[in-house]
């Protein structure tokens, strides 16, 4: 490679992408989620979607193995305390936080712009990353307003 990975990571921060958390619960009955910007629309028919993940991540293995349902909640420019939260190493994310299970009984966040509820259709290598494709069984419209927005390394909101 003529570039290093910082180089590479800055270029692809030139990119706007909005602002996602996946959410999921463990066949434990533990419940988890991380923030993602790496969210897209795969199929209409059947309705497919895809987000992914880093093979370092503590939820990796959740995700990619042991749980075959998750919601993706489409965050608005309000939400951005709940983006840093899913983002960060905190242990219990879920005590005080206001949520609510899909009719699989995933975690759904509350305030959102949008969910996808979703069953894992397939995994693929993608280097240093997983990618989920995620088959929608269900959706829902929430708020209406901004999406929160990742550009350059920093949140945005439109119009600014």
């Amino acid at each position: 490679m003529s570039f290093s990975s910082r180089d590479f990571r800055d270029c692809l921060g030139q990119f706007a992408t909005g602002v996602a958390v996946v959410t999921a619960r463990a066949n434990n009955g533990a419940k988890a989620g991380i923030t993602i910007n790496s969210f897209a629309s795969v199929s209409l028919d059947p309705a497919l979607v895809l987000f992914s993940v880093d093979q370092r991540a503590a939820t990796h293995s959740l995700f990619a193995g042991e749980c075959d349902r998750f919601c993706i909640n489409i965050l608005n420019r309000d939400q951005r305390d709940l983006s840093d939260l899913f983002s960060s190493p905190v242990q219990d994310r879920w005590e005080d936080l206001v949520f609510e299970d899909d009719c699989h009984g995933v975690p759904k966040l509350i305030g959102n712009l949008a969910t996808f509820s979703c069953k894992r259709h397939a995994i693929h290598d993608g280097g240093d990353h997983s990618i989920i494709v995620g088959h929608v069984q269900d959706i829902s419209m929430g708020n209406t307003g901004d999406p929160l927005l990742y550009y350059g390394g920093r949140y945005h909101s439109l119009g600014e």
